[in-house]
């Protein structure tokens, strides 16, 4: 059972009319949820998983999986792993559950403390081990569509159309073309500046329709979350151009190096932790806020390079705003 699988509150018996409006509800709080997730306010989505006032929405299944992967999301671990704990104690033979506590087991255990200690130990600066604000890990990360049961959300204000009533609208009015044009005309100007100005020796600089790809030429991190010193100073040089630059999404992408047997999507600890270091390094070299960079695991067949070496890297990927 998945949290993209929904089920009756009962577990035996015939199913009954409170039954099948209780999982009307529960694809109804699942999809709003996942919808404020996917746009990227995850108070929001915890708002909508504990609006029903009926424990068997908010305890079932599916809303406590979902709220579990939000809490993990916002770097919530304890939370997290309460709600996957509490599911497992109802529900012991949800194997999401299971994998999702073993996730964090491993993450306490080999990630951050032990990346802090061996830093600290070598007397180089600590690594960034907490999770940056707004970062969403492959570990945790929401699927990109609705869960397959559940119902597109709707606004609270919808209303069906009462018989006879003419349910016609007016074309709603489109912006001016001129307004288009000019704000089309500032985006594009903007993301020319960018990427001249993020251009360094070593790096390939990607000008795509509403943001600037850097891609690092040569492997940033010998091992682990690591880098090198050429990495550092790699790193460093960017950093320093982004000095400035308030008015800018960052978003750090951790990859690895292909290894035989390691699974081949999702995503991984490792490539995470690397974003995290080069974007503590970044934000030092431009002096913007850790919590201004989001940080994430690129998917294993997003690897910039096709060697090894050169994939123990991170890419970056800015996103100016513009006044629209």
């Amino acid at each position: 059972m998945t949290a993209t699988e929904t089920q009756p509150v009962t577990v035996s018996g015939p199913r009954t009319d409170r039954d099948l409006a209780t999982g009307l509800r529960v694809e109804y709080t699942v999809a709003r949820a996942t919808a404020k997730a996917r746009a990227g306010d995850l108070d929001a989505a915890l708002r909508e998983l504990d609006r029903a006032d009926d424990p068997a929405v908010t305890r079932h299944r599916d809303v406590t999986d979902l709220r579990a992967r939000v809490h993990a999301q916002r770097g919530e671990l304890e939370a997290a792993e309460r709600c996957w704990r509490r599911l497992l104690d109802e529900h012991p033979d949800d194997e999401s559950a299971e994998a999702a506590l073993a996730r964090i087991r491993r993450f306490r255990r080999t990630g951050p403390a032990a990346a802090l200690a061996r830093a600290r130990h070598r007397g180089r600066p600590a690594v960034a081990v907490a999770l940056c604000a707004g970062a969403v890990t492959a570990a945790w990360v929401l699927a990109t569509q609705l869960p397959s049961g559940a119902r597109e959300p709707v606004s609270d204000s919808a209303a069906v159309p009462r018989a006879g009533q003419d349910v016609r609208q007016e074309p709603k009015e489109q912006p001016g073309r001129a307004a288009a044009a000019a704000a089309e005309a500032r985006r594009a100007q903007a993301l020319d500046a960018l990427a001249q100005a993020v251009r360094t020796p070593g790096t390939r600089v990607e000008r795509h329709e509403d943001s600037v790809e850097v891609v690092f030429a040569q492997g940033l991190f010998a091992q682990g979350a690591e880098p090198t010193d050429a990495g550092v100073a790699q790193l460093t040089r960017v950093g320093e151009r982004l000095a400035g630059q308030r008015n800018l999404r960052v978003e750090v992408l951790g990859h690895i190096a292909d290894v035989p047997g390691a699974p081949t999507g999702g995503g991984s600890l490792t490539s995470l932790w690397r974003a995290m270091t080069a974007a503590r390094v970044l934000s030092d070299a431009a002096d913007r806020p850790l919590t201004g960079f989001l940080v994430a695991s690129a998917e294993q067949r997003d690897a910039p390079h096709d060697t090894d070496a050169a994939n123990r890297t991170v890419t970056l990927v800015l996103t100016p705003h513009t006044d629209s």
